[in-house]
């Protein structure tokens, strides 16, 4: 191992806890789940250990100490190879045991090595209380886990040689967050068209979207919506070549294919099933397509066409992307689903606050973290896509309910961040309150039967901690109790939740 390489193994065991603690939540969202834990190696004893988790207790994080090669952490970072473990059974993947299954609390999990350079790092594992909660595009998720800790290293690594403490923080915070913002709108923005436009056209919501690279015409992601896209790559790959071969100009236009022509499995999709087409267009250059699979043959006017051309054209002239799908123009600064400060942004606004914060004398801080109660289950009653338009009108009665200058964003599947700038806690309560109420008449307005409630969780600077990472943590444990006493309700933290 050159002296590079050695700098670099020792960099990121230095990694900043607040660091880890940021790239673990990055992940955990994109997954869909909220415990987990990273796992780094020790070259000198050959094992790691955790430095980073969530929904674990402190004498485990401690305790936990797995040989390279053993068990499921080790196992994984031996072979470099992700694997994916439901129920008891274990994997051949990375020649995992039932007898590695050590917690049985556990229904499924995903554990990703952390590599870098061709070299194992550590380990990365997402745990699933339940089967049922692990998303069906997993795998296409990974994808963008592996994106996500491949640029945390990166620039970790590129900013760590600077001269200036202060400087590496800066740089390093405002890449990742960056970074974290357009990987995180990407998805949440590709996954709203490809709705949108289901419904626009009544197709059944399964398909692909699939993104090209700039540098060549060859795939540069493909999100699956209804099925594994990775097992059928040659489908994609067939199906592409047969749109390019056309000689009728249509790869502007939307088309239709029978699926007897592309031989898509029968168990995945019936042989007289229609594939619907749809270009991803801007200013002649193809930047993708969406592709839409319905059993019935779709039948739509100029109209819709012209609706369908107008919207793709938009999205295809905000997707600028390299390989590493970087950069989303309008995309990068909100979330795109709610209209708030994407997760990135809002750390970088609450760190700002608390700068200043500590430049002024008696300056304060109230911070609630509010929760959608029961959402999982509203989505299995009315379906994700009302799921989705649930945020949204929550987002809004949120955001009639502040100042300019307060701070709010999504900084969880159906977690917002409200960062209230000179408010003592009474205060901050009362807004609290008057958010909660003001969502009770979403139902209504959303024409469903259904008990819409948010629970939060409170805590304040300087009073209960002057660093902005503790204070969305104490408020995050605050939310946990004002879960387990059933919710609708917003709880103060209190040292005894430490």
């Amino acid at each position: 191992m050159n002296k590079r390489q050695d700098k670099e193994k020792s960099a990121i065991r230095q990694l900043p806890s607040q660091i880890m603690d940021l790239m673990l939540d990055v992940v955990l969202e994109i997954m869909g789940a909220k415990k987990g834990s990273i796992m780094l190696l020790d070259d000198k004893h050959q094992e790691l250990t955790i430095r980073s988790a969530r929904g674990l207790k402190n004498e485990i994080i401690q305790k936990t100490r797995v040989a390279f090669g053993h068990g499921i952490s080790g196992k994984v970072a031996a072979s470099g190879q992700a694997v994916f473990l439901r129920g008891n059974s274990g994997s051949s993947q990375a020649g995992i045991l039932a007898d590695d299954l050590v917690k049985p609390d556990i229904h499924a999990s995903c554990v990703l090595p952390i590599r870098f350079q061709g070299r194992t790092l550590g380990t990365v594992s997402v745990n699933f209380e339940a089967s049922g909660d692990a998303p069906h595009d997993y795998r296409d998720r990974e994808h963008l886990v592996q994106n996500v800790i491949s640029h945390f290293l990166e620039y970790f690594f590129r900013v760590s040689s600077l001269d200036s403490p202060d400087e590496n923080s800066q740089v390093f915070m405002r890449n990742i967050f960056r970074e974290y913002g357009t990987l995180r709108e990407m998805r949440v923005v590709l996954d709203y068209v490809f709705q949108l436009v289901s419904d626009i056209l009544g197709s059944d919501k399964k398909g692909a979207m699939i993104l090209r690279k700039q540098t060549s015409d060859s795939p540069d992601m493909v999100l699956g919506y209804g099925f594994e896209t990775k097992e059928y790559g040659e489908f994609w790959e067939k199906l592409l070549l047969q749109h390019e071969d056309a000689e009728d100009g249509s790869e502007e236009s939307i088309r239709i294919l029978k699926n007897e022509k592309c031989l898509l499995p029968p168990e995945i999709f019936p042989p007289d099933g229609f594939i619907i087409i749809v270009p991803l267009t801007f200013q002649g250059t193809l930047r993708g397509e969406i592709l839409l699979l319905t059993e019935k043959e779709p039948v739509f006017g100029e109209d819709t066409r012209r609706a369908i051309s107008l919207l793709c054209n938009t999205v295809a002239g905000n997707i600028g992307r390299d390989a590493r799908g970087q950069k989303l123009q309008d995309f990068t600064l909100t979330d795109n689903l709610t209209g708030t400060y994407n997760y990135g942004l809002w750390w970088q606004r609450l760190h700002e606050e608390f700068s200043r914060a500590r430049r002024v004398k008696e300056s304060r801080i109230s911070l609630i973290v509010f929760d959608v109660d029961r959402l999982t289950r509203f989505n299995r009653i009315h379906n994700s896509f009302k799921g989705d338009q649930l945020l949204r009108h929550v987002a809004d009665r949120i955001k009639k309910c502040l100042r300019p200058i307060d701070i709010v964003g999504r900084i969880g599947g159906d977690e917002f961040g409200v960062a209230l700038i000179g408010a003592n806690k009474a205060d901050a309560l009362m807004v609290g309150e008057r958010i909660t109420q003001a969502i009770a008449g979403i139902a209504h307005e959303m024409g469903v039967e259904f008990s819409i409630t948010m629970s939060g969780g409170m805590a304040g600077f300087p009073e209960d901690t002057e660093s902005p990472e503790k204070l969305v943590e104490m408020a995050k444990t605050a939310l946990v109790s004002a879960k387990i006493r059933g919710g609708n309700c917003i709880k103060l933290f209190e040292k005894l939740e430490e």
